[in-house]
């Protein structure tokens, strides 16, 4: 089996430079790099991981934290800001550990995985595991604001609470007044900061924040998130007389609209429907087409991959970074 001593030999190279080749610790003129790789596939020769990884202390390797749901899919949102992540990461020479343990994974249980940093979604209020990251010197950095906030951990996100802020000032300037909000889990960041902006813009309005009535996703209820669009449609429509529903995802605003057609609902003639996340072929595929949320989940995962790059250089880096969102008005609302 060919070594990189022989690699380097014929290539007329250092092995540093064979090493650099492979690992991209630093840049290589593009003939050197054409030749190395020539003499590498000439004698079969593949750089081992671990021991390249001994060498440079590194092992070159992200840990992602996305725990998919129980249906065992992905949603776009992932889809589109896992492949942020990879785009950016490996970029710079790093491979991408998808872990989709459960997230309220036990503490007595937490190990250190085989990576040199992490980027975790989908932070929760007072989140015991960002301390324990710090605890273990791993780099970190969120998709989603930590609560409480604190200047020094690194994140990505949305301005949910302004996001909330434009789809329900949205809604009240069409007429409608009575909303049911089909919440994230309560003890998820994103969760406060969507209520707070609902309330600002009734505040502004000069409409009793009552009139909206709020629930929480509950992973013991709900098995899908379509589930718990179908179930909270189901089990409201005739307690309060709402007239709009806005959604966590679009899962669960298909689990609304299969609601509706089993109660004679007609969508949006007698109910307008907004969903908070945006998967485009869904959204267009869905009857009528759903008035959604995009947030640029492809920028946030190649955000917190950049992020993450320069704090793994420098533990001292600390970014705090807000991608745009924006309302996609289709055929799932109208005024009143």
């Amino acid at each position: 089996m060919a070594t990189i001593d022989d690699v380097a030999k014929l290539a007329g190279v250092s092995k540093g430079t064979v090493s650099s080749v492979f690992s991209k610790k630093r840049p290589i003129s593009q003939p050197v790099t054409d030749r190395v790789l020539s003499v590498a596939k000439e004698l079969g020769y593949f750089p081992n991981h671990i021991a390249r990884s001994l060498a440079i202390k590194k092992t070159m390797i992200v840990g992602l934290k996305m725990p998919i749901s129980k249906e065992g899919s992905t949603t776009q949102f992932e889809i589109q800001m896992l492949n942020g992540v990879i785009k950016e990461c490996t970029k710079h020479g790093y491979r991408i550990l998808l872990d989709t343990l459960p997230e309220h994974e036990d503490l007595t249980q937490f190990s250190s995985d085989p990576v040199d940093g992490v980027i975790m979604l989908n932070p929760r209020k007072h989140d015991q595991r960002i301390e324990r990251f710090e605890q273990m010197r791993i780099p970190l950095v969120l998709v989603g604001r930590p609560d409480p906030l604190e200047s020094s951990i690194s994140y990505v996100d949305n301005d949910n609470e302004q996001l909330a802020y434009e789809v329900g000032s949205y809604l009240l300037k069409q007429g409608h007044r009575s909303i049911l909000f089909l919440n994230a889990s309560a003890n998820m960041t994103v969760s406060a900061d969507r209520v707070n902006g609902l309330k600002k813009a009734y505040e502004e309005h000069g409409i009793p924040y009552d009139n909206v009535h709020v629930m929480n996703f509950v992973r013991q209820q709900h098995a899908t998130p379509m589930d718990y669009g179908y179930m909270s449609i189901m089990q409201m429509h005739e307690q309060i007389p709402f007239t709009a529903v806005v959604s966590d995802t679009d899962r669960v605003a298909l689990g609304i609209l299969r609601a509706t057609r089993e109660l004679g609902i007609h969508v949006p003639r007698d109910l307008s429907i907004v969903a908070l996340s945006n998967d485009v072929r869904l959204a267009e595929e869905m009857s009528p087409k759903l008035t959604s949320v995009e947030l640029s989940a492809e920028t946030l995962g190649a955000e917190a991959g950049r992020i993450l790059i320069q704090k793994m250089k420098d533990p001292s880096t600390v970014e705090q970074l807000i991608v745009d969102a924006q309302l996609i008005v289709r055929e799932s609302t109208r005024s009143l």
